[in-house]
């Protein structure tokens, strides 16, 4: 194994680089491919031989992960098609392409499979299991061992995902061919059902590993959400840096292997336009050099040094944790030099609360500042977004108090 490796990888290059990465997944999908050929055409030879539909349907199994592992390589082969203009990202979503043409695969034999299950519990045919064919069998579970661990240990060094269902897929395999051995003892024994009880069983086994693919596989074109530990340590990075005072809409945008992170960061409104900028690229390379991955950081400047930032700064943190719904608050500001002022934010929910919730909450945010402000405030501009959205945010602005009802 580590043979094979060392004659593939670029030893200057980590194992999780595009070049590693797509060369290590070609290897394991043309490796997975002969194999699982040269077993599909030997189990479809022991099935016919020994008449057992369930060790027909491993063999289907098996032609299957063949087409399955074929798809894998060539889509690894497809993702190292340099960018171009339609392409400015690459070919690295080609993976989840290739994960999703596997899951449909995967979902049709299994259906097949149990449909030939079912017949042959309604048409009992005789199963010969001869000590030949289980030690035949026996050598098939070995390579699958072997196979499944080879794919797991790839999968570890590129951090790939298909390669990951792929390990999954021969794990899924050995438990299948198990339960043919199962079967054909069970056929000596007299017990003919159980042929077509394990045949239903591995098409289960067949339907639940595509299901699985296909939604994870679509999860990544629909454009996943980043986890919750990624997104915190990407804030880590940022706000580390001198004069960033926090940060916010921290988006990742997943290209296959390449990811690009946008977010934007509060700095004083009071320093220069140069030294903003300079802060915004330090933040962009601080995450550039811990998660090697593209970064843009969009600007948001905060005046501190009015004299009602604090209190508006309070009693919306305040509001924010009594209201249902709302995870966030940034880019308060507050403007004028005397009672009444002006007041700004932007308001953060959680992905379950809709737009259509949008009116509710300003109606209370309104009620909110008038209580607690009475007349310092006469004018809000209060914008409303998800913690994660497409769409534009939501703004209004509202003359206080005479608005609220």
């Amino acid at each position: 194994m580590n043979f094979l490796l060392q004659r593939v990888v670029v030893q200057d290059l980590p194992a999780d680089s595009h070049e590693n990465r797509t060369r290590l997944g070609m290897l394991a999908g043309w490796v997975s491919t002969v194999m699982s050929a040269l077993m599909a055409a030997g189990k479809f030879w022991l099935g016919m031989a020994s008449g057992s539909v369930s060790m027909m349907a491993d063999a289907t199994n098996n032609l299957t992960d063949m087409g399955s592992s074929l798809v894998i390589a060539l889509g690894f082969q497809w993702s190292r098609k340099p960018r171009d203009e339609d392409h400015p990202f690459g070919h690295g979503r080609i993976e989840a392409v290739a994960t999703l043409v596997l899951a449909i695969a995967l979902i049709i034999v299994g259906a097949e499979v149990a449909k030939s299950g079912i017949m042959r519990l309604v048409n009992p045919q005789p199963v010969e299991a001869p000590l030949w064919l289980m030690v035949a069998v026996g050598v098939t579970v070995a390579v699958k061992s072997w196979m499944a661990v080879f794919a797991r240990q790839l999968a570890r060094l590129t951090k790939s995902q298909v390669l990951e269902a792929d390990a999954w897929n021969h794990t899924f395999d050995i438990i299948c061919t198990l339960m043919v051995v199962v079967a054909l003892v069970s056929a000596k024994m007299g017990w003919g059902a159980v042929d077509g009880w394990t045949a239903i069983g591995v098409a289960a086994f067949i339907l639940y590993t595509g299901i699985s693919y296909a939604r994870e596989a679509i999860d990544i074109l629909l454009g996943q959400k980043p986890d919750t530990q990624t997104v915190q340590q990407i804030h880590d990075a940022v706000v580390a840096v001198e004069g960033v005072m926090s940060a916010h809409e921290i988006m990742v945008h997943h290209y296959g292997d390449v990811k690009m992170v946008s977010f934007h960061i509060e700095v004083d409104a009071k320093m220069s336009l140069v030294d903003a900028h300079l802060i915004s690229e330090e933040a962009e390379a601080a995450v550039e050099k811990d998660f090697h991955w593209r970064a843009l950081a969009h600007l948001d400047p905060v005046d501190r040094s009015h004299p009602f930032f604090e209190e508006l700064s309070r009693v919306i943190h305040e509001y924010v944790e009594q209201e249902s719904g709302l995870v966030e608050v940034h880019d308060l500001r507050a403007e004028g030099e005397s009672v009444p002022f002006k007041v700004s934010f932007d308001l953060v929910t959680d992905m379950e609360t809709s737009r259509t919730d949008y009116d509710g909450i300003y109606r209370r945010c309104l009620k909110w500042l008038e209580q607690k402000f009475g007349d310092q405030v006469n004018q809000a501009d209060i914008g409303i977004e998800a913690a994660v959205e497409s769409a534009p945010m939501a703004r209004k602005q509202f003359d206080l108090p005479n608005s609220v009802k």
